[in-house]
């Protein structure tokens, strides 16, 4: 139920932080260090201020998530965080206001990654139902109603996506699994619009148990 800040420098701890009520599945920060984000059993995410060790913005209310939330990731330009859940929705909120700026559903199981495209205009989702899938942030918040399906949908994995990353230029998606593989997704593919699903274009082998995590 605690982060703990390191100094690299020092080897020194910096901070020790605590406010989640349960376990912390996964930890974030913006791109120039200066928030940590982190997602919960408690069925929270929050904003921690890296200088000064508090809780800065906690998300997360009665409407959702309904339960632990597995993954968190911050937006190259600290617009947004999402947040993946147990309950199969991922939810982006608005670090400045903290209001809900949409949810993503979807997927048919449990989410357990989320990533950012280095560009920040995809956001990539792994889920126990065996898939990869690709949102497109740029329309968080303009849609007028309905279901956001999503931009992409990527098939094979034979068993639970428990990772997702992008490479840094963002042309391939890597994600791993409890088939024990690591899959490379072409992103490439979005250009053909005539295209929803694809399958991998490499598939690495070797672990004897499940990958959970990538970078």
């Amino acid at each position: 139920r605690t982060i703990k800040v390191w100094d690299l420098t020092s080897r020194r701890l910096r901070h020790s932080l605590t406010g989640h009520g349960k376990n912390i599945y996964s930890v974030d920060c913006t791109s120039d260090c200066r928030l940590i984000a982190s997602g919960s059993g408690d069925r929270t995410a929050k904003l921690w201020d890296v200088r000064t060790g508090v809780c800065v913005r906690t998300f997360g209310d009665e409407s959702g998530p309904l339960d632990g939330v597995t993954s968190v990731a911050v937006s190259p330009d600290g617009r947004f965080l999402a947040a993946g859940s147990l309950d199969k929705t991922v939810r982006i909120w608005d670090t400045e206001t903290g209001a809900l700026a949409d949810r993503f559903n979807g997927h048919e199981d449990s989410v357990y990654s989320v990533s950012f495209s280095p560009d920040g205009s995809l956001l990539a989702t792994g889920s126990l139902d065996k898939t990869v899938r690709l949102w497109d942030i740029s329309q968080v918040g303009k849609r007028s109603g309905g279901e956001t399906a999503p931009r992409f949908t990527f098939k094979g994995h034979k068993d639970f996506v428990l990772s997702v990353a992008f490479a840094p230029q963002g042309n391939w998606l890597l994600s791993g699994s409890k088939d024990r593989s690591v899959n490379f997704w072409d992103t490439r593919m979005l250009l053909d619009r005539s295209k929803t699903e694809d399958g991998p274009s490499v598939i690495l082998q070797g672990h004897q148990n499940s990958v959970i995590s990538l970078a």
